[in-house]
């Protein structure tokens, strides 16, 4: 079977400092989209689908050409970004939005191919998102995503205040949610979890999210496995027995270094005492509040 016959491998996301844009062609006119100004993000999209085997390796361009959205013949190694989507198993509209966009980030060059098994985005792609980020996305303040609970009935992330720190974990100030054993926990947005962690009590895992904060999530009864693909609102596992920090209940950690910069993090408390800046008004700012 040929390596454009199975979907992409994937693995851990390429580190960047947060997703640039959205991309659109040409013809995205007639949908009523604006065609995207040139920019070093699209010169590091050609790159990574280039190794990924769907585009002509370079010179590269920084023009979002109908082309490199949609593919410029059938040939597997001109079927630009809708190939990529397409062997995915995603939608394949040519479109960069934030799931394609971390989409790159995640695949691996598949075996057949010369450089089996590196990130499809290499170094040299990962710093032009990261010069598009600056030039396009104000260094930090991208917008807020839209975020969901992380229990049913619950309020939204973006409306929790962080009220300490995680233990033993830098950079991953937390709330707490979810206060009685076996309740259900979901994914605030799309989640691709990342690592296997502990909570002491319960399981635990790191997953990074498509707007580009990452999470650890602690006091489960299971973990998803690496790797795995959580949609939006889709249960990822149940709070756990757990006696500590006044009972059940689910420990969010949230990190923004991909969105703000390393050594980045959100202003929170660090008794577990409400007051601090609602997550939604720092990822508003851009900044710690």
């Amino acid at each position: 079977m040929s390596w454009w016959e199975n979907p992409y491998p994937g693995g851990p996301m390429v580190t960047v400092a947060g997703f640039p844009r959205p991309l659109y062609p040409p013809d995205a006119l007639a949908a009523g989209k604006t065609p995207s100004e040139d920019g070093p993000d699209v010169q590091a999209y050609k790159r990574t689908v280039s190794r990924a085997g769907r585009w002509p390796w370079g010179p590269f361009d920084d023009a979002y050409s109908d082309g490199f959205a949609h593919g410029r013949s059938g040939n597997v190694g001109e079927t630009g970004v809708a190939g990529v989507q397409r062997q995915a198993g995603i939608e394949p509209t040519g479109w960069v939005g934030e799931h394609t966009f971390n989409l790159l980030r995640s695949i691996r060059i598949p075996a057949g191919l010369p450089h089996a098994g590196e990130p499809a985005m290499d170094h040299t792609a990962a710093l032009l998102v990261d010069e598009a980020y600056e030039l396009f996305a104000g260094g930090g303040a991208g917008g807020v995503p839209e975020l969901g609970p992380v229990c049913l009935g619950g309020r939204s992330v973006l409306e929790q205040d962080l009220t300490h720190a995680t233990g033993g974990i830098p950079l991953y100030p937390a709330f707490d949610d979810a206060f009685a054993e076996g309740v259900s926990i979901i994914a605030p947005e799309e989640l691709v979890v990342t690592r296997q962690s502990s909570a002491n009590p319960g399981d635990a895992f790191y997953a990074d999210g498509e707007s580009g904060l990452r999470y650890w999530f602690g006091h489960l009864d299971r973990a998803p496995s690496n790797g795995a693909r959580i949609a939006k609102g889709e249960v990822v596992a149940c709070t756990c027995h757990n006696e500590i920090g006044g009972g059940p209940h689910v420990h969010v950690g949230l990190n923004v270094e991909l969105l703000w910069g390393a050594g980045q993090e959100m202003t929170h408390r660090t008794n577990y005492t409400h007051g601090a800046p609602l997550v939604g008004a720092q990822l508003e700012a851009g900044r710690p509040l």
